[in-house]
């Protein structure tokens, strides 16, 4: 069942901590924390930007906010949110923010992102996913700017970058992957986290009828996989058509824009988790979602 939240704006990148989800809508200019069923309890300011009459960033000025997730350094957990990189500049912006609130660093994402880009030979980005396994941070990208694909780089490589320490990476390992066609549109990463106790990634994915990265088209669809890290291979390209799970509710397909998700509990061999929706009219869906370790 889906729980439908009207005070948070376009949900689209998501975390979970101690009964605590965290999230960041792609035209809100906050960083939400949520009760376990949804409410917003507290918010964070990550920048003041130009709002329209509905208390949205306005889109020219976004910074699309597609990707987050949360590491732990010091005595502090840190939120790490990127803008998905879709439009020069404005959207190649990060930032870190400190748990206890003292902290915040803003930081150009134009150089990261150029290196993606030139490691994997795409003309354009489109970042919507971040999953962090404590070696590797893995960026998930929207194949409807530059392909379906995984980036990788080592964390605390990306975690020095990030706090402006560093500028240049020593690796990045592209993974090319294919996710299912529907209508003949390809869904497109949207979101991922780390399984750790599986050594796995976790992904969602979603299918828009539009051809480009800046426009929302009609939604036709969701789908949740799960990537063992030992089948990411560089040069080679990872068919998920097959093994990705088209998000149902009783038997029927659930026409949402998954845009990320939160693995809350983790075994070995299952896990429960939440997926956050953006409804594209300044409203954001969860559902709750448990999946189990296929032999």
């Amino acid at each position: 069942a889906a729980t439908l939240n009207r005070d948070l704006p376009s949900a689209s990148g998501l975390a979970a901590r101690c009964n605590f989800f965290y999230a960041v809508g792609d035209d809100a200019q906050w960083l939400f924390e949520l009760d376990h069923n949804f409410n917003i309890t507290d918010k964070q300011l990550i920048k003041e930007y130009p709002l329209d009459a509905n208390g949205r960033i306005n889109k020219k000025v976004k910074p699309d906010f597609e990707a987050m997730a949360q590491f732990r350094q010091g005595k502090q957990t840190w939120s790490m949110v990127l803008g998905s990189g879709s439009k020069a500049v404005v959207r190649e912006v990060g930032f870190l923010l400190s748990s206890d609130r003292i902290s915040k660093h803003e930081r150009s994402l134009v150089s990261l992102y150029s290196q993606l880009k030139l490691a994997s030979g795409a003309s354009e980005l489109n970042i919507e996913g971040l999953a962090l396994t404590g070696s590797k941070a893995y960026l998930f990208n929207r194949g409807n700017g530059g392909g379906n694909a995984i980036y990788a780089v080592k964390q605390h490589e990306l975690v020095d970058y990030m706090f402006g320490k560093l500028e240049n990476f020593s690796k990045i390992d592209v993974f090319k992957v294919k996710l299912p066609n529907v209508s003949g549109f390809e869904a497109g990463l949207s979101g991922g986290d780390a399984w750790l106790k599986n050594h796995s990634l976790v992904y969602t994915a979603s299918v828009e009828a539009t051809g480009d990265s800046y426009n929302d088209g009609q939604i036709l669809g969701s789908f949740v996989g799960v990537i063992p890290l030992e089948k990411l291979k560089t040069g080679e390209v990872l068919d998920l058509s097959a093994s990705s799970v088209p998000m149902l509710n009783n038997g029927r397909v659930i026409i949402t824009k998954a845009e990320s998700l939160a693995i809350s509990r983790s075994e070995e061999d299952e896990i429960e988790g939440v997926i956050a929706s953006d409804n594209d009219d300044g409203t954001s869906e969860f559902f709750r979602f448990k999946l189990e370790k296929q032999d």
